[in-house]
């Protein structure tokens, strides 16, 4: 028993536990030394138990040392983090991808000149339509935004001046129709007279007077003709038909030409009077940009030259222009003249009253970094090239690197950061590099 109990004090706190447990179970109460008889039985047993402890215990350092020993043995590695930034391609791949490279040149380009404006409309395509008399509007059929063709009707209206233009139009027609009749008859007479007079029928005076009744005849219908022409002036200029005879007709307010209704200033049962405006249509096929150009850069303005513009709502496109008009006055508070600028807007992006950047290609010229803009990627909100480090005959290496963009040269677009002239960049089959780089990212995530 003693030598059992010298066994246990050498395990550590574990054992030792094990030991009170034991002398807890087995040990007389009354006499420490002494196992206690009723207990005896269980003795083996436990017996048996410490012992494959005691075993598998020294398995378990035996296979901690010989663990220790491999690792020890084995040569020591350092691992290297593989850099994000770049891809590692075989060379085989990169000739499916049919890869491009191009060197990133540097030239002088001009400086721009920048400014700001905003967004009009063309007024040279602009019409108003406006009454040219007093009467009700009975119904309106356009609204604002609604695109319109020449001619179409846009309202109609209830007006006794046309109504009166009509009336004397149809008037003088037939003023004009009897005139001729009676200027027929009376020349008529004067033949008539003529044969008579020679037949001794009648006196030279009778046919004098014939013929003055004739020449009256003719005067009238000059009068008449006159008065046609007058009628049909005011009828054109009320843009009335000339085979209307229904007084009670409604008077058709047309569109003078194509574009889209910018305003409406009627509504069905409003007076009109004239000079009131109705309406007003805008082609925005094309629109002005009013840029204010300060001071110091008026000698570089010229008619014709060419502007490129932008605004917040396009951020990545540009839209070509061109000055049609440079101001006579300048701004006293600001220092700035105003420019007008035309620019196609066939595809409808710029709307009236938009702020826009202004550049005009007419400064100094400076150095810069130019690549094609086939070679630009997003990446991470960033914008990225691709950029050829090396390569053997197994495989290629590609580093992504953030650049900054400046001004657009034709295809090529100056990078104002992360590119040296020289580097050799990937220009068709940058987006190839793009997917497989972010595949990558995906799989090691």
């Amino acid at each position: 028993m003693i030598q059992f109990e010298k066994n246990l004090q050498r395990k550590g706190s574990k054992d030792q536990r094990i030991k009170e447990s034991f002398l807890n179970r087995f040990l007389c109460p009354f006499d420490p030394l002494t196992l206690c008889v009723e207990k005896a039985g269980l003795v083996a047993a436990f017996g048996l138990s410490l012992a494959l402890l005691v075993a598998l215990s020294g398995c378990n350092k035996a296979e901690q040392l010989q663990t220790a020993a491999t690792d020890a043995a084995k040569p020591e590695l350092k691992e290297t983090a593989k850099d994000p930034n770049l891809l590692t391609l075989s060379a085989e791949s990169v000739k499916l991808a049919k890869l491009d490279f191009a060197e990133a040149s540097e030239k002088e380009i001009v400086a721009p000149i920048e400014a700001t404006g905003r967004v009009t409309i063309n007024e040279d395509s602009t019409a108003r339509v406006g009454s040219l008399f007093s009467g009700r509007i009975l119904d309106v059929g356009v609204k604002v935004g609604d695109r319109v063709r020449p001619g179409q009707v846009l309202a109609k209206m209830h007006t006794h001046e046309v109504h009166e233009a009509e009336a004397d139009w149809f008037k003088a027609q037939a003023e004009l129709k009897q005139r001729q009749t009676e200027a027929a008859f009376a020349k008529s007479a004067v033949e008539r007279a003529e044969r008579l007079l020679q037949s001794k029928a009648i006196s030279q005076h009778e046919l004098n007077k014939a013929r003055l009744e004739y020449q009256a005849a003719q005067q009238e219908i000059h009068r008449a003709e006159a008065e046609v022409e007058r009628a049909r002036g005011h009828h054109e200029h009320l843009g009335l038909p000339d085979d209307q005879h229904d007084y009670d007709a409604p008077v058709m307010i047309r569109a003078p030409s194509a574009g889209i209704i910018m305003k409406r200033e009627i509504t069905a049962g409003a007076s009109v009077h004239p000079g009131d405006q109705l309406f007003s249509i805008s082609d925005l096929s094309s629109v002005w940009v009013i840029a204010e150009v300060q001071e110091k850069h008026l000698p570089a303005m010229k008619i014709g030259l060419p502007v490129e513009i932008s605004v917040a709502a396009f951020p990545d496109a540009s839209f070509s222009g061109r000055i049609t008009r440079i101001g006579e006055v300048m701004n006293p508070q600001t220092r700035t003249i105003e420019v007008r600028c035309l620019a196609d807007n066939r595809q409808g992006k710029l709307k009236a009253e938009m702020f826009a950047a202004i550049s005009l290609a007419a400064g100094e010229k400076r150095p810069a970094v130019l690549v094609s803009q086939k070679a630009l990627q997003e990446m991470d909100g960033q914008t990225v090239v691709f950029i050829a480090r090396g390569s053997n005959q197994a495989e290629w290496q590609f580093e992504k690197r953030a650049v900054k963009t400046g001004r657009k040269q034709g295809e090529l677009i100056e990078i104002i950061e992360g590119l040296s002239g020289g580097e050799r960049v990937v220009t068709t089959g940058s987006f190839l590099l793009k997917s497989e780089m972010m595949k990558s990212q995906l799989a090691e995530e």
